[in-house]
């Protein structure tokens, strides 16, 4: 990634929307979590900020549920589609404050089949990123002590990132 800055993204205008691959809708805040804190330049495709739904199907006219049109006014949006939305803001604010995410490098510092926790750095700020997928909380290392919440639903003590079932949480910590 030194001189190469992929476009990353969960959904685009040739396959079924994000919001209707999960077999989990909790889990949409996860790939989100992850598009936007990954190295790379994050992608959202026209309607994905709103949890539009849409099956692509290899037919004629297959593309057609998932390139829905928009409705001519904003307070004609879903009211499901709200959340979602905020989620999007709060992530791309995050992306804002840390640039550097652009061509940043991934260490994953903890993985099982329901837990992940990866590490990223620039020369003064690490950001760390604690999922957890399973139906039970969990309780999580994260690499030092220093942390503070950025954005999601768990708490942090110490080095430990505590999550709900299927929580996560994005934190940052400076070096010293």
């Amino acid at each position: 990634m030194e001189t190469f800055a992929p476009q990353t993204f969960v959904g685009n205008h040739d396959v079924t929307r994000i919001a209707s691959r999960l077999d989990d809708e909790r889990h949409l805040a996860h790939a989100l979590a992850i598009l936007f804190t990954v190295g790379g330049v994050p992608a959202v495709y026209a309607g994905d900020e709103q949890a539009f739904r849409g099956v692509k199907e290899e037919r004629e006219g297959g593309d057609d549920e998932i390139r829905p049109a928009f409705p001519d006014h904003p307070d004609q949006l879903a009211p499901h589609g709200t959340q979602v939305y905020r989620l999007h803001q709060q992530l791309i604010g995050l992306r804002r404050r840390h640039p550097w995410l652009v061509r940043a490098h991934t260490t994953v510092h903890h993985l099982t089949n329901t837990e992940l926790v990866y590490v990223l750095a620039d020369d003064t700020t690490f950001l760390a990123v604690a999922l957890n997928v399973a139906d039970h909380p969990a309780d999580l290392p994260l690499p030092t002590a220093d942390w503070r919440p950025t954005a999601g639903d768990g708490r942090l003590t110490g080095g430990r990132a505590a999550l709900p079932p299927t929580g996560w949480i994005i934190a940052t910590s400076t070096r010293s």
